[in-house]
């Protein structure tokens, strides 16, 4: 009898033991299986962080290249026959015209077209006050001048208009008249808000004469090349 008791204490501890076994490898495995969701937790986040710049270049590089390239006007080339500008003043006009006797280029070989139909003119520069541009007109036009007109108003107020023409060819046979009439002062050069101006060379000027038209234009606006040139 005794030995029965003392078997079945016997069981009893190894069953106990056993059971605490079973309890503490569960309590490992549950602490295995949070570290490693921890490492994948963790592994996910690094991904992330090191995508992330990958995409952020990504973007930019697509940014970049669909981006639209900025605007600017067509630089002319030493070999440009066309240039425009998209006004024209008196100034303007000299140096183009400097430039082109410079290169050997003769007024036969180009003209210069202005937007406005009648933007070519012959004038007396703005005297001080009116008394000064009426005398300057009786005078005129005791030389046999007809074609006159006071200007009243704008930039040009107290000038006198002396003929206006649809060509630059036209306005230098005014001021070739004018000369043999003995009128001294008059001038001749775009009209006030004549619009933008090109300038058309021809095709049988060589192209060396051509070097010198291309860069460093001292007037404003600066040169650029005609559209399809």
């Amino acid at each position: 009898m005794g030995r029965l008791i003392g078997l079945l204490v016997l069981l009893n501890g190894v069953v106990l033991a056993a059971g605490l076994s079973l309890e503490q490898l569960r309590g490992q495995d549950s602490e295995l299986g949070e570290f490693n969701a921890d490492k994948v937790r963790l592994l996910g986040r690094g991904e992330r962080w090191e995508a992330a710049p990958a995409k952020v270049a990504e973007a930019a590089s697509a940014e970049a290249g669909g981006a639209p390239a900025p605007q600017t006007a067509e630089a002319p080339s030493a070999k440009a026959r066309c240039l425009s500008w998209p006004a024209l003043n008196d100034a303007l006009l000299g140096e183009i015209e400097a430039r082109l006797q410079g290169a050997g280029i003769v007024p036969s070989s180009y003209a210069i077209h202005l937007q406005q139909r009648l933007g070519w003119w012959v004038y007396l520069p703005p005297f001080a006050n009116t008394e000064a541009m009426l005398a300057a007109i009786d005078a005129a036009r005791q030389k046999g001048v007809k074609d006159l007109a006071p200007v009243r108003g704008g930039v040009r107020v107290n000038a006198v208009s002396l003929g206006a023409f649809p060509t630059l060819a036209k306005a230098r046979m005014q001021m070739e008249k004018l000369r043999a009439l003995g009128v001294e002062g008059a001038r001749l050069g775009p009209r006030p808000n004549s619009g933008g101006a090109r300038l058309a060379i021809a095709g049988d000027v060589p192209e060396a004469q051509l070097a010198r038209l291309g860069e460093g234009w001292s007037q404003a606006p600066a040169a650029v090349a005609c559209a399809g040139n």
